[in-house]
């Protein structure tokens, strides 16, 4: 087994903890009126602005910035507790770039291009590949929006790179 191989053994079996939801998970988010399982080990790894909203503000690496104003701007708010379970609202980031956030920071991939195209109303043209259709362009705006929200600077990299 070669090291590429190793690595991408590593990274799918990261994905396959998010997708098979609550599996081992220890933190639940609504997006849309949708509940999104996680882990925040990874998370808070992955990104800056999560090891903060989970570790507090004197986590080390911690900037000057208050954490509730970057939480805030990130469209993330505290807990709230539902019949044991507590869950984190996001608010200002839909459901599908959440997920996209997501898979990238358990895999380190992800592919910034609509997944069905009945689900992007934008897109007049049958035949699109969504490679540069207003709904390709609007979910690499939105996937780079909240990449620089939650701090995953390779996400904002990566999607302005195959932008």
């Amino acid at each position: 087994m070669t090291l590429e191989d190793s690595l991408r053994s590593l990274s799918l079996d990261y994905l396959n903890l998010l997708i098979n939801g609550q599996a081992f998970s220890d933190v639940t988010f609504s997006v849309e009126g949708r509940l999104v399982h996680a882990h925040k080990c990874i998370l808070a790894a992955r990104s800056l602005v999560f090891r903060k909203f989970f570790c507090g503000p004197e986590s080390p690496g911690g900037g000057p910035e208050p954490l509730s104003s970057r939480m805030s701007s990130a469209g993330v708010i505290s807990p709230r507790g539902t019949g044991g379970l507590q869950v984190i609202p996001v608010n200002s980031v839909g459901y599908e770039v959440f997920l996209l956030m997501l898979q990238f920071l358990y895999s380190g991939q992800v592919s910034v291009v609509p997944q069905k195209h009945e689900s992007r109303p934008n897109c007049g043209e049958r035949s699109c590949w969504h490679t540069h259709c207003t709904s390709a362009v609007d979910l690499a705006l939105d996937t780079l929006a909240a990449a620089r929200s939650f701090g995953v600077e390779q996400l904002a990299l990566l999607t302005q790179f195959r932008g």
